[in-house]
């Protein structure tokens, strides 16, 4: 079906961009809304979530490791009940990843293409993406590796100029009202954390596993320290106005002033948020493509790409009101059951298995000596 390899520092890069895809422009307005100015304390929270999920699935892929969580979860829930879990393990792919292409979409919309139809902003989206996806697992890890350099540049050229703004001032006082706040904030910051569980379906194809386990904690944390810096910065020149504005990042970068000659970098976020949002489209879009054929018994994925592509715009309009979908705590919810409680109870199976099958092969052994 796929004979790619890619690396495992390939694997923590691309799960490292797709998911703060979303999260540099709207997590600030997230989190801030319920732990204020302890918002800063909630991606630390949040990590340990993270930190979870990427053990779950390495330790799931060193019992299975040539298969994805849709092929062993055949093997542990029974092929009937795995494949109707798997269908809507994939229709969970398939609604998030539309949800981040209605979000790409309502933000060109409002802020650049005031008057492009929003069905050729997604179609010329996800034709991109589509593209990338039919070129295999090295071109979609490859692809997140080359941009990793624009997109940190980008970052920094943002980051730097705002250091001169801040006022730490702002975060006070610390943790007036306990750690209550930062925890209610570390949970909404839960609609991205377990976008992390798509990395199964890379995992088979990683020539040097032996490291896998450190790379997938370095993506968590390097996701954590981004989005911890960028909490810090706009809570420290916007203040408590953050909750305000949707995209409070790029309202901060409309903002810099450095030297009076970089002046208005919003162009600059733009330009990281199309890139990141390639990225996050072609994780989410491989995996569903190459879930549904293990799902359907089907030698190739390839064929699937397109018609997967055109579900993602049918639901980036048909099941999204809007794109403030990430304020919902049934939403948060709704990502922990297939993010984090699926591969946790498919781990515990593979556990509870491998245990009594060699319980069951002692007891063999035994009677063989017997006789």
């Amino acid at each position: 079906m796929e004979q790619g390899r890619i690396s495992a520092a390939q694997v923590a890069i691309l799960s490292f961009m797709a998911t703060s895809a979303t999260s540099l422009l709207t997590a600030p307005t997230v989190a801030s809304a319920v732990a204020k100015q302890d918002m800063w304390l909630s991606p630390l929270l949040a990590s340990s979530v993270g930190f979870l999920i990427v053990w779950l699935l390495v330790k799931l892929n060193q019992a299975y490791p040539e298969q994805t969580l849709i092929q062993y979860m055949k093997k542990l829930l029974g092929r009937p009940l795995g494949i109707a879990v798997g269908l809507l393990y994939l229709l969970f792919i398939i609604h998030t990843t539309a949800n981040v292409l209605r979000q790409f979409t309502d933000f060109l919309k409002l802020t650049f293409l005031l008057t492009t139809p929003a069905f050729v902003i997604a179609a010329s989206m996800l034709l991109v993406c589509a593209l990338i996806v039919r070129g295999g697992v090295e071109t979609v890890a490859r692809f997140a590796m080359l941009m990793l350099p624009v997109v940190l540049t980008l970052i920094l050229m943002v980051y730097m100029p705002s250091i001169m703004d801040i006022d730490y001032h702002n975060f006070e006082p610390v943790l007036s009202e306990g750690l209550g706040p930062p925890m209610n904030g570390a949970f909404r910051l839960m609609s991205w954390v377990p976008v992390f569980t798509f990395m199964n379906f890379y995992l088979p194809f990683v020539s040097n596993k032996r490291h896998m386990l450190w790379w997938a904690f370095g993506s968590v944390t390097i996701f954590t320290i981004i989005i911890f810096v960028t909490f810090i910065i706009v809570y420290a020149i916007i203040g408590a106005a953050t909750p305000i504005y949707v995209y409070p990042f790029m309202v901060l970068a409309r903002f810099i002033s450095l030297t009076e000659f970089f002046e208005h970098l919003e162009s600059l976020v733009m330009m990281v948020w199309v890139i990141e949002i390639v990225v996050r489209i072609t994780f989410g879009l491989f995996s569903a493509s190459i879930g549904l054929a293990q799902c359907l018994g089907l030698p190739q994925y390839r064929p699937l790409v397109m018609p997967v592509s055109m579900i993602m715009i049918l639901f980036s309009y048909w099941g999204i009101g809007n794109a403030e979908f990430v304020f919902s705590p049934e939403i948060v919810i709704y990502y922990l059951v297939f993010g984090l409680l699926l591969p946790a109870l498919l781990y515990l199976l593979s556990q509870i298995k491998q245990r009594f099958g060699k319980q069951q092969n002692d007891q063999e052994k035994k009677g063989e000596y017997a006789v």
